[in-house]
C-alpha cells in the first residue's frame, strides 16, 4: 500500500487530531474584593470640576498682601501684616524693610531713641507695640501712651495697643514667636514687656532679644544687616 501523499486524508486527519488539541490555560487571577474595585474605580474617575470643588482655605499670595487673624500661618514674612498706629490708621508693614519690633514700657526708652537716631539714616526702623498683658504696666489709652512717649523725644513709630500673648494676640506677634529665629526659652509666648524681635530687609526675624537684654545690646547685631 503506497504512503498518503501530502494532500492524502491521513495527513489531514492528523493535522485536524493535533488541531483539536486544547493548550493549557494560564492560571485564573483571582477578583479582587468588591470594596477594592470600588476604590480603584473611584480614583479612575475624572477630577471633580473646580467649581464644584469645596473651597479651601489657602494662602492669599494675590490677594489681599496684609495677613489676617485667620491666615497668619500662611505668612512668609512681616511684610504681609498690617496694624494700627498710635493714631489709629492702618499702616501695611510691607512699608519697612529692616526693623525692630518690641512691645513698651517706660524702662529702655532712652536707649531705643538713641538707637533710632544713629541708625535711622542707615534704614533702621523701630516699630513700638504697647501691651498691658504683664503686671498691667499700660494701662492708659493710645492718646495717653504717645503724650508719654513725647517726653522721650520719641521720633521712631508706634502703634496702637495690643494683645501678644493668647488667642486675642495680634497676627504679627503670632506669627513672630513660631518663626525658626523668633521662638522663646522655655516656650514662644512672651514673658515680659521689652520683648524685641529684629527682622531683616526680607520681612524675616532674624533674632529674638529677651525682656532683660537692653536695646543697646542689639547694635552689635546690626552691621550685619546693613
Amino acid at each position: 500500500m503506497g504512503r498518503a501523499g501530502a494532500g492524502s486524508p491521513g495527513r489531514r486527519r492528523q493535522r485536524c487530531q493535533s488541531r483539536g488539541r486544547r493548550r493549557p490555560r494560564a492560571p485564573r487571577r483571582r477578583k479582587a474584593p468588591a470594596c477594592r474595585r470600588r476604590r480603584a474605580r473611584r480614583r479612575r474617575k475624572k477630577p471633580c470640576p473646580r467649581s464644584l470643588r469645596p473651597e479651601i482655605h489657602e494662602c492669599p499670595e494675590s490677594q489681599d498682601p496684609c495677613a489676617s487673624r485667620d491666615d497668619w500661618r500662611c505668612a512668609r514674612s512681616m511684610h504681609e501684616f498690617s496694624a494700627n498706629d498710635i493714631d489709629g490708621h492702618m499702616v501695611n508693614l510691607d512699608k519697612y524693610r529692616w526693623a525692630l519690633a518690641w512691645g513698651k514700657t517706660e524702662v529702655n526708652y532712652t536707649q531705643l531713641v538713641d538707637l533710632h537716631a544713629r541708625y535711622a539714616e542707615c534704614g533702621l526702623r523701630i516699630l513700638a507695640f504697647p501691651c498691658n498683658q504683664f503686671g498691667k504696666q499700660e494701662p492708659g489709652s493710645n492718646e495717653e501712651i504717645k503724650e508719654f512717649a513725647a517726653g522721650y523725644n520719641v521720633k521712631f513709630d508706634m502703634f496702637s495697643k495690643i494683645c501678644v500673648n493668647g488667642d486675642d494676640a495680634h497676627p504679627l506677634w503670632k506669627w513672630m514667636k513660631i518663626q525658626p529665629k523668633g521662638k522663646g526659652i522655655l516656650g514662644n509666648a512672651i514673658k515680659w514687656n521689652f520683648t524685641k524681635f529684629l527682622i531683616d530687609k526680607n520681612g524675616c526675624v532674624v533674632k529674638r532679644y529677651g525682656p532683660m537684654e537692653e536695646p543697646l545690646v542689639i547694635e552689635k547685631d546690626l552691621p550685619h544687616y546693613f
